[in-house]
């Protein structure tokens, strides 16, 4: 197996699928319909306009996982109140039950 590239394993793109994107230097915006893993440069398919089909366009591995990571809601930050709400809800259970276990 010498000689063959490894790439990337793929990832999820779903939230990708969907997305508007801006093209500042023509002016224009498209919605990506298609992500292309398959190759060492990541491909996006991108409609500019309806009715014209899509465009293909490279990204870097970098621009890619950028985007990725623009686009992926923040992991929630426990808050103090949830952490105390966890704490006081252990206190107040109280021990754990004993299971019982049947005689035969």
């Amino acid at each position: 197996m010498t000689g063959r590239v490894r790439f990337p394993p793929p990832v999820d793109v779903q939230p990708l699928l969907g997305l508007s994107l801006r093209d500042t230097q023509k002016g224009r915006e498209g919605r990506i319909v298609g992500v292309d893993q398959s190759q060492a440069t990541p491909v996006l398919w991108v409609c500019w306009a309806p009715g014209q089909g899509s465009e293909r366009v490279e990204l870097t591995r970098e621009q890619f996982e950028a985007l990725l990571a623009a686009c992926r809601p923040p992991a929630p930050r426990p808050s103090y109140r949830a952490a105390e709400s966890t704490a006081d809800a252990d206190t107040q259970a109280g021990p754990e039950p004993r299971r019982q276990v049947a005689r035969r």
